[in-house]
């Protein structure tokens, strides 16, 4: 009796966990309009990245909604792309290549941070309330099963407002290059800022980095990136440029 009674706890242990995770997510989606912008067929933008008061990257991004392909042009004449299956270069050194990778990667990722909550080998825990500023908001924990994309022991804790289900912002580590123990020692913070919409589709224009606490939440800012000129489109090419470099993951 004992032993069965234990199996029900656990049953519906199992049953409420998979009604918080698909309601803290679907909420996100929802309030974000996942199935229109997914429906999409090009995304361009124009993106300033600043760090540490020294530019990172200035450009325009062309992606798939889903970012099964992503071209990056920066003003400087540099290309990346990721034609869905490798990642190559234009104009960059060979000591940028890793960095390059990161960033045809990291950016489009973030825009589509409300869209991906669902990705496969996607692992959701810890629903519970964190401060974000001066609320607490619904946060929930996303890890990454063995194998997925280039650093899947990267973590994320996802920040949603109550009030509007909109994806306020997210703590997480970088794994890329330095690995798990190293990462986790300095977790940052993206918060998302100012909303416009496009075709209806919310989009945050402005996004501010910090160093982040799951105590107090985002704390310094030490980053900046700026949106503008975001639309959809109908056409865009990802053909593998003439003399690119393949650049290899780590």
């Amino acid at each position: 009796m004992k032993k069965r009674i234990t199996l029900v706890i656990l049953l519906l242990q199992t049953i409420i966990f998979v009604a918080q995770e698909k309601d803290f997510t679907s909420s996100i989606e929802k309030a974000h309009h996942k199935k229109a912008f997914m429906n999409q067929k090009y995304l361009k933008y124009d993106i300033d990245i600043t760090f540490g008061g020294k530019n990172r990257l200035t450009g325009t991004i062309t992606q798939e909604p889903g970012g099964g392909k992503i071209k990056i042009e920066k003003n400087n004449g540099e290309i990346i792309l990721f034609d869905g299956k490798e990642v190559y270069s234009v104009g960059i050194k060979e000591k940028d290549l890793a960095a390059a990778r990161f960033d045809i990667f990291t950016w489009s990722y973030f825009l589509g941070l409300p869209y991906k909550l669902n990705d496969d080998g996607t692992i959701w825990s810890n629903f519970e309330e964190n401060k974000w500023g001066t609320k607490n908001f619904d946060t929930g924990k996303l890890t990454f099963a063995s194998g997925t994309g280039d650093a899947p022991d990267d973590w994320y804790v996802i920040y949603k407002n109550p009030s509007t289900n909109f994806l306020e912002g997210a703590a997480y580590i970088v794994t890329f290059g330095k690995g798990k123990e190293k990462a986790e020692k300095e977790p940052h913070a993206i918060k998302y800022n100012n909303i416009e919409l496009v075709n209806s589709i919310p989009f945050a224009t402005n996004w501010t980095f910090h160093m982040w606490s799951l105590k107090n939440g985002y704390e310094e800012e030490i980053g900046e990136v700026k949106l503008s000129n975001i639309k959809f489109i109908e056409e865009a090419e990802f053909v593998i440029p003439t003399k690119a470099k393949l650049v290899k993951p780590l």
